[in-house]
């Protein structure tokens, strides 16, 4: 069930960017200069294993990731020939099967004239990798697929890059993380006149005091405060689609609470003024 009593979708300035990662990955994925929507978000209580399913709406591609510790296999290689013999029922037939290298991913791909029964022309590409002991398993399609595509794929890989956690250079999520971590406060302490008030003008103008008042005292009793939160995906996009002259992001939280582990989205919005404020919070 969603709990959230704002529509503000947000996402941030300066460049196109998505950030994936695990609580217990020793790195982040930041994916540059893509324009991703996140369409579904899945975690494991063990805070190990992350599945994302993105949209790229512009080259109309499917973009899924895996993130797990290394098991049935050691090296990219290993990974990317273990996912080949065990195939997929899904797949059917397929033709013009190759494997290669791109940068650090080993991948396979093929063509499918058809999927599920529909003459989608739909091609796919399955890259592996492998770092300190976990491994991204990433998968791209395409429908109404042209050779001249190809390299669409080949830019999604090349566009990914692994920013240490513990390392010096600094992850542009950074920013926003603080901004919703000390509104976040406000909320878990149940300061819901202040955490109306430290909300983005936009929101404020869509939503009366006396509303969030209700809401966020409804919350309180209800669901209470988790045990721990920690940021499995950030968003960032220049132009909210809605309001294309604010940037915008959304992050999302794998949370423990005493019923089990759920996602928390806090979205923000940038203001003309160059300030970060939160605009929406929903808890799943």
């Amino acid at each position: 069930m969603l709990v959230s009593l704002l529509t503000i979708g947000a996402q941030t300035a300066v460049r196109d960017q998505t950030f994936l990662t695990t609580p217990g990955a020793p790195w982040t994925i930041r994916i540059d200069d893509k324009s991703l929507v996140i369409k579904e978000v899945q975690t494991r209580p063990d805070e190990k294993s992350l599945y994302v399913l993105m949209l790229d709406e512009k080259e109309e591609m499917n973009v899924s990731l895996f993130i797990e510790p290394i098991d049935k296999c050691k090296t990219s290689d290993e990974c990317r020939d273990f996912i080949l013999k065990t195939g997929n029922p899904a797949w059917g037939k397929f033709q013009d099967l190759a494997k290669g290298t791109l940068g650090d991913f080993s991948y396979f791909e093929f063509f499918r004239s058809e999927a599920g029964g529909l003459p989608l022309r739909m091609f796919d590409m399955y890259a592996e990798f492998v770092r300190e002991g976990y491994w991204v398993d990433l998968h791209l399609s395409k429908t109404s697929y042209k050779k001249e595509d190809h390299a669409l794929f080949e830019n999604y890989v090349k566009a990914m890059t692994f920013v240490s956690k513990t390392g010096s250079e600094r992850n542009d999520s950074e920013n926003v993380q603080k901004i919703a971590s000390d509104w976040l406060a406000l909320w878990d302490g149940a300061k819901c006149r202040e955490s109306y008030v430290a909300l983005t003008s936009i929101s404020r103008d869509g939503v009366s005091e006396k509303q969030w008042m209700t809401y966020c005292d409804s919350f309180q009793k209800d669901v209470g405060r988790p045990k721990s939160r920690k940021v499995i995906t950030t968003s960032l996009t220049k132009s909210l689609p809605s309001k294309p002259e604010y940037s915008g992001a959304t992050l999302r939280y794998q949370s423990v609470w005493d019923r089990g582990t759920t996602i928390e989205y806090v979205s923000l919005t940038r203001e003309k003024d160059g300030r970060w404020t939160v605009s929406n919070y929903v808890l799943q």
